[in-house]
């Protein structure tokens, strides 16, 4: 009998789910999927599988057997990316410059260079015990990647004519934000495009256009410094990071690039740069052009030399750390290293299989490994020996990439890299010719360098007298967490001052792209007004683009937006009418946009039963989607109460100090707005990562937050474990994630909806280009 009520009820509820779903249930629904769809492509690109059926401008690997014989590169008709693809194929390709190159740099040289990284296995977090820098930069582009893409399936809501001249409060989160959206609106729907060009083309600064333009940069400013902060400060990999940047930049010849650009010729210019760049020396490339070798290894050029020397350092790096563990007293067996070491060399198949038996055992891969060797190598391993043993493998790994990653760049044969340059640079020859004439580039040059010393020297943190060496925190207003002091560590060298180095904030980052944005209006300024032909092209691609985003990808008034509109008023209890629900409903009028009715199909194909987990999840995401919009404003505010009014001309160079942008004293925001940097963060912590004991439970990127690898060089005194030496990156981020929500849990949603809906947009984005991409 009990049993027969609860399969009436459970039927009565099935039947009560709707099948219309509101405008902020679609909204939600459209950013799940997009999110997970658009990283699990990025991850696809780790299998050569997916670069080969990539679609245009990549072609397949069958060419000579499939083709039409005459040599035409044969393209798969869909595409394993198709996020990916929309993207290149409907923004980047038509870049004027872009879209000259020849098809050969595409199918020949970037696919080469992109197959040939993806055939070397390069190694995974989960094996290394850490979060690395390829996951770090790849959730990042994902997160962003991913704004974008929504962008271009969904377009952009349109509303009444936005008035950029009106009053807009540069010290308040929300005037920054509402302009920021009249910006772009108007940037789709209006002609700001064109008086954006003329401005530049008129004026110094961008900024001199309107109020609108000032506070929307503003806007992105503090995003942009937001994103600088959170990899260069808040992630694992951020010193690393920033050591691999200054690396480079010390070792690029600026004083020769300068003398050469003096050259008054532009023929003569260009070709002394591409020498200075890309010449080889070496005596197989003089047996080559003479013509007594074929093939034969032709050394590296200047380019290739500078890539060889940063990751030859980090290499040099690892191997100290293995040999420190070869030789420890009490340290692993020589068996046990050699199985490891076996096993590094070991094909795709192999580390594939040990890796999903450690994941579903779950043993740690290092217990696996010797596991799979010989069990009795397992037996005599202590918990000491297995974190050494660990550290062992992940610096084994570490070397193999960089190893990989030089053999592919730097010492391949053909030499794609360097085909891929001169091919790039060929197709911008008439630009670079024509800005060479009428522009003097030594300026710009120094410019670029100057901007780069200027980051390095703020990422690096400074040294502040040790008047606190406790960190301390406060309750905001709101009742989130407000630190007062950042995390520091007192140096420890008795021989030097007593001083402590608190990291960089992302005030300081604001005020770093503050007094340098006038490098960016000058060199768009004469730009646009001494080469009219180079800002001609350049306006014709950024009308159409901005086309992608516009009217034609807005849905009818009766099949998407209104019907939901409606349906959404109709679920609001009379009780709690207008508030919250109202609200809600009126931040996401625009749904889905232009994949409301799709997305709505989708959903009213599935069973009843189906449809009430989906609703569950997708409300549950709703409700943290309009959490983590409130957090990001809140978080922009506090930035705007922390920097000082921006009232210099951005046309003028500034003079203030980088200890001028923040006081010493001052509470500074641990982790800046935008909505991207928790859905990015999320990522990360979601990253599996393996277990730390042998027999023990698979852990995530949230349990390894401000765990470097042991052996990994670093350009800022950040602490490895949190404690001396620098300031505790764990620590910081603990901080930031005291305000952050939990995700709620959407795998049914993905599960469910993900294949058809990754089928929808191979349709939209994909499939009308073409076999041939036409």
């Amino acid at each position: 009998m009990g049993s027969t009520d609860g399969m009436r009820r459970h039927a009565s509820s099935a039947s009560a789910t709707p099948a219309i779903l509101t405008s902020v249930q679609l909204h939600a629904l459209f950013d799940i999927l997009t999110h997970h769809e658009t990283y699990a492509e990025v991850e696809r690109f780790k299998h050569p599988s997916c670069i080969a059926n990539y679609g245009y401008p990549f072609s397949r690997p069958d060419n000579d057997s499939d083709g039409d014989g005459d040599g035409s590169p044969l393209y798969a008709a869909g595409s394993s990316a198709p996020l990916l693809a929309g993207l290149l194929r409907r923004i980047v390709l038509p870049v004027p410059g872009v879209r000259d190159l020849p098809g050969e740099f595409w199918h020949v040289r970037f696919q080469g260079i992109l197959t040939k990284l993806s055939e070397a296995e390069l190694s995974e977090s989960y094996d290394k015990g850490a979060l690395g820098t390829r996951k770090t930069l790849a959730t990042a582009a994902s997160a962003i990647h991913e704004y974008v893409t929504r962008g271009i399936l969904g377009g952009i809501t349109r509303g009444p004519k936005r008035k950029l001249d009106g009053p807009y409060d540069r010290s308040k989160a929300d005037d920054l934000v509402r302009a920021f959206e009249d910006v772009v609106h108007e940037l789709v729907y209006g002609d700001l495009v064109d008086e954006l060009f003329e401005c530049a083309t008129e004026k110094k600064s961008l900024e001199e256009h309107s109020p609108g333009l000032q506070a929307a940069v503003d806007y992105v400013i503090i995003h942009i410094a937001a994103f600088m902060h959170h990899v260069f400060v808040l992630s694992t990999e951020g010193p690393y990071l920033l050591k691999l940047v200054d690396s480079v930049h010390k070792l690029v010849p600026y004083t020769m690039l300068k003398q050469t650009l003096r050259i008054g010729n532009a023929g003569s210019m260009l070709n002394s740069v591409m020498k200075l760049l890309l010449a080889k020396m070496g005596v197989g490339a003089i047996s080559n052009w003479v013509g007594l070798t074929t093939n034969a290894d032709d050394g590296m050029n200047l380019l290739q030399r500078i890539i060889w020397l940063v990751l030859s350092w980090d290499s040099s790096e690892f191997r100290k750390s293995a040999d420190k563990i070869e030789k420890a007293k009490g340290g692993p067996s020589k068996e046990q290293l050699a199985a490891i070491k076996r096993y590094v060399d070991k094909p795709r198949t192999e580390h594939d299989k040990v890796r999903q038996v450690s994941k579903d055992s779950p043993t740690s891969i290092i217990a696996t490994i010797l596991q799979d060797a010989n069990p009795d190598l397992l037996k005599t391993l202590s918990e000491t020996q297995h974190a050494q043993c660990h550290e062992y493998f992940s610096a084994l790994v570490a070397i193999r990439d960089r190893e990989a990653i030089t053999r592919v760049l730097c010492r391949q044969n053909p030499d794609l890299f360097t085909q891929a340059i001169r091919d790039f640079v060929a197709s911008f020859e008439p630009m670079i010719r024509a800005v060479h004439e009428r522009v003097d580039l030594r300026e710009h040059l120094s410019a670029a360098e100057g901007f780069l010393s200027d980051f390095i020297s703020v990422s690096k943190g400074r040294k502040i007298p040790t008047e606190s060496k406790t960190p301390t925190g406060r309750r905001s207003p709101t009742g989130r967490w407000t630190p007062t002091v950042f995390l520091t560590s007192t140096a420890t060298d008795p021989s030097k001052p007593d001083v402590e180095i608190r990291p960089p904030s992302t005030e300081d980052y604001v005020g770093l792209l503050r007094r340098n944005r006038h490098l960016l209006y000058n060199w768009l300024h004469q730009v646009a007004s001494q080469c009219p032909e180079i800002r001609d092209d350049f306006h014709d691609w950024a009308k159409k683009t901005v086309k992608i985003f516009g009217p034609s990808k807005q849905p009818s008034s009766t099949s998407a937006a209104d019907i939901v509109c409606k349906e959404e008023e109709s679920r609001v209890p009379e009780s709690s009418a207008s508030s919250t629900s109202s609200e809600k409903a009126r931040r996401r009028e625009g749904a889905a946009g232009a994949l409301s009715s799709n997305l709505q199909a989708l959903f009213a194909s599935l069973p009843a039963a189906t449809r009430e987990d989906i609703i569950a999840s997708v409300d549950a995401h709703a409700n943290h989607l309009f959490s983590l919009e409130d957090l990001s404003l809140q978080r922009m505010q506090s930035v705007l109460d922390k920097i000082p009014a921006d009232n210099t001309p951005a046309e003028g160079a500034a003079t203030d100090n980088n200890e001028k942008q923040l006081p010493q004293a001052a509470a500074a925001t641990v982790c800046g707005p935008g909505m991207f940097i928790s859905r990015w963060q999320h990522l990360l912590d979601a990253t599996l990562i393996t277990p730390k004991a042998p027999d023990s439970t698979v852990r995530s990127g949230k349990d390894v937050k401000g765990a470097l690898m042991q052996g990994k060089a670093v350009s800022t005194p950040a602490a490895r474990d949190g404690s001396g030496g620098g300031w505790d990156i764990r620590g910081l981020m603990e901080m930031a994630e005291r305000e952050n929500p939990s995700p709620p849990r959407v795998e049914v949603v993905v599960e469910t909806l993900g294949p058809a809906f990754r089928a929808l947009v191979l349709d939209l984005l994909v499939m009308g280009h073409g076999e041939r991409g036409s």
